[in-house]
């Protein structure tokens, strides 16, 4: 009896480590995950809405420049490279006095960059950009921007505009560089032109 206990156990032993060492097959199927295609929104987006504020010194006194960014449902919708939608924005520039009285202020649209812009992003592009530079003299610098509303792009126009201690706007393109005699030229009214050539 005690043999046939111990051959039981014998055979249970071998049949324990044959299955013990027995490898599993293995695949050479590679498992990853599809990550989802991101959803793209049926209707216009809106670029971010910004503000910004800055206290200047001009011409001997204080001055407070406010710009607004913000996406206006009215304007023509506009387009990047991939065919999104989006809407295209406003900028509320104020330039306002010690006393908070308004030296100047003006809602900007790409409409008033139209002449200055390229055709590509006079048609399809957005007013992306409007901010102060600096002051010089009787003039404040601002930089401003029309291009792809996409935010990862970086095609754009950039624009240089002066406004002088009369509250007059000046745009032209940055990428322009003028002789003085060109710059003289391109300051002057066109009451002023129109004088010279005695019309």
């Amino acid at each position: 009896m005690n043999k046939r206990i111990l051959h039981i156990l014998c055979l249970s032993l071998i049949l324990i480590s044959i299955t013990a060492c027995k490898h599993e097959k293995k695949s050479n199927d590679i498992i990853t995950k599809i990550t989802p295609k991101p959803k793209v929104p049926s209707g216009p987006q809106k670029m971010s809405e910004f503000k910004y504020e800055k206290t200047i010194e001009w011409m001997g006194s204080t001055y407070t420049i406010q710009i607004h960014r913000f996406a206006d449902k009215d304007l023509s919708i506009v387009s990047d490279e991939d065919g999104r939608k989006y809407y295209d924005n406003r900028f509320q520039v104020k330039i306002l006095r010690k006393d908070g009285s308004s030296f100047y202020e003006r809602t900007l649209t790409k409409a008033d960059f139209i002449e200055i812009a390229d055709n590509q992003y006079a048609k399809k592009g957005a007013l992306l950009g409007f901010m102060f530079d600096r002051n010089e003299g009787n003039k404040l610098y601002f930089g401003a921007s029309i291009g792809s509303p996409d935010p990862k792009s970086d095609e754009y126009v950039p624009l240089d505009i002066t406004i002088d201690n009369m509250g007059n706007m000046h745009i032209r393109k940055a990428t322009e560089l003028d002789t003085p005699s060109e710059q003289n030229e391109k300051t002057k009214t066109e009451i002023e032109l129109t004088e010279e050539e005695g019309v």
